[in-house]
């Protein structure tokens, strides 16, 4: 039986052959072209590599804009608490689940107190014929769900035709002023809808506003903002949160001291935090901009990892903004559950 035929050797399997101080560092069957064979490491294609700059570029304008943005205030407890507890009621989770839009509908009604309350005092006060017929146009426009400019502009050219009307500077004036108000409540997205809801459950005694709202300032002005304590002042005064109850749309199983805390732990939070949450925001909206870069280039390291590809240079390169993109994420995350109190996605 014959040996099989051998293939001739080329010049670098003869220089591989060779003993390593006979052979060239570099090179092809060079002594670095064989290290690398035996470890196995694959190039970084041009692509990713050209991807990697591209997106490094990109990012880095993001970067110096959120930065640009960042404020020491963003790190102080209270206002962390803010951003956790706005966070809770928007995504309707734990104790503060269904209580979004009610906590609006209150605050509304605290920071609006006087609009709703002159509303109500010229609608007892001037009860003249044409007067209760423009009421009931009001209402009636409140119960189709006219959008808010729709609703200023019907407002507006009915109160022109009953002011002409009027022969009292003092009722016409009172019209005019009635008019005002209810232009400045429309201008909040709750505004009309919370209207609505005072004139369909009601509500005898409009005081009671004042009152709730006394309260919560009282609250803020001890800085009280833990829940179980703020439980507990509202069930003394249960009975003045329940008259607002239909009102601000809770639920029999949300009409408790702990639903009503959750929401008053919101309102004085938000009052002393909600300018500085306004440059936040736009942080966060920068970030959520800056984190399709970043989830980006994450993913083409691990695509190609170091142990198994040679990373050129530019992959040691740190992040533009990761140090900042980490800090806000060691703030907002719970320790214990894990729960992020911020969405980038």
């Amino acid at each position: 039986m014959t040996n099989p035929a051998q293939e001739p050797l080329t010049s670098a399997d003869a220089q591989s052959t060779q003993p390593w101080w006979n052979r060239p560092v570099t090179g092809e069957g060079g002594l670095l072209s064989d290290l690398l064979k035996k470890s196995g490491k694959q190039d970084v294609p041009e692509s990713a590599i050209t991807q990697w700059k591209r997106q490094m570029l990109d990012i880095r304008v993001f970067a110096k804009t959120a930065e640009a943005i960042d404020s020491d205030k963003f790190g102080a407890e209270e206002f962390l608490m803010f951003v956790k507890t706005k966070y809770m009621l928007s995504k309707g989770i734990g104790e503060y689940a269904g209580l979004y839009e009610s906590a609006r509908l209150l605050q509304l009604a605290i920071n609006a107190k006087d609009s709703f309350i002159a509303i109500d005092q010229t609608e007892l006060r001037y009860r003249g014929y044409k007067q209760q017929d423009f009421y009931q146009f009001i209402e009636g426009l409140l119960k189709t769900g006219a959008d808010p400019q729709s609703f200023r502009q019907q407002v507006t050219e009915k109160a022109g035709e009953l002011v002409i009307q009027i022969k009292t500077s003092e009722g016409q004036e009172a019209i005019q002023s009635y008019v005002e108000h209810l232009d400045q409540i429309s201008e909040n997205e709750f505004g009309l809808k919370l209207l609505a809801l005072l004139k369909t459950f009601q509500l005898t005694d409009y005081s009671v506003l004042r009152t709730v709202a006394d309260l919560i300032l009282n609250i803020e002005s001890h800085h009280i903002y833990n829940i179980n304590q703020l439980a507990n002042i509202v069930a003394q005064n249960l009975n003045q949160f329940e008259k607002l109850s239909k009102i601000i749309e809770l639920s029999d199983s949300q009409n408790n001291p702990q639903s009503y805390a959750a929401i008053v732990q919101y309102i004085i939070l938000s009052h002393q935090h909600e300018i500085s949450y306004l440059k936040f925001n736009e942080l966060m909206r920068v970030l959520r901009k800056w984190y399709r870069y970043y989830q980006s280039l994450r993913e083409i390291l691990d695509n190609h990892p170091a142990n198994q590809f040679k990373q050129p240079p530019e992959f040691a390169e740190a992040i533009p903004g990761e140090t900042l993109y980490v800090k806000y994420l060691k703030w907002l995350t719970d320790k214990k559950t894990g729960l992020v109190y911020m969405d980038l996605t």
